[in-house]
């Protein structure tokens, strides 16, 4: 049932478009209504399946390019709209699919650095977030105030 369909997206993509507008109508109709409950399944179906594919499947260059260009646009939708669902879950999509992609040159400088220069870097970052840590967290509480009071 996994693979009977061959790519996965043509029984995925069209049922996530037909959710996406339903909940697009929801959100038009009813002002009050919620982000996550109207656009959330229909992204999620829309990117998740294609994204699995990423970790899982063989990665077909269409298939890299068309879930890249879908999770940018999600979050560029949704930081432009002010709409919750797309730009969290296309963040997380695109940080997802970007160690997908970049995983193989991730592992092969792990291998070819020396143990302590890796262990020099994460001294060297741990002194830096140190340092930096009041200042940031003044600006993660202002993050999330602001992402926690979109639509």
């Amino acid at each position: 049932v996994l693979y009977a369909v061959t790519p996965v997206e043509l029984v995925t993509v069209p049922p996530a478009v037909g959710l996406l507008a339903l909940g697009a109508r929801t959100l038009h109709r009813h002002p009050r209504a919620r982000m996550w409950p109207a656009l959330g399944p229909g992204l999620a179906l829309l990117t998740v399946p294609s994204l699995l594919h990423d970790f899982f499947g063989g990665t077909d260059l269409w298939r890299v390019v068309a879930l890249g260009v879908v999770a940018v646009g999600m979050v560029v939708i949704g930081a432009v709209w002010r709409l919750q669902a797309p730009l969290i879950l296309g963040s997380a999509v695109v940080l997802a699919h970007g160690i997908a992609q970049l995983w193989p040159w991730i592992s092969s400088s792990y291998v070819y650095v020396p143990w302590w220069l890796w262990l020099g870097i994460g001294g060297a970052l741990l002194i830096y977030l140190a340092a930096r840590y009041e200042s940031s967290m003044r600006a993660v509480r202002a993050s999330f105030t602001a992402v926690t009071s979109l639509r």
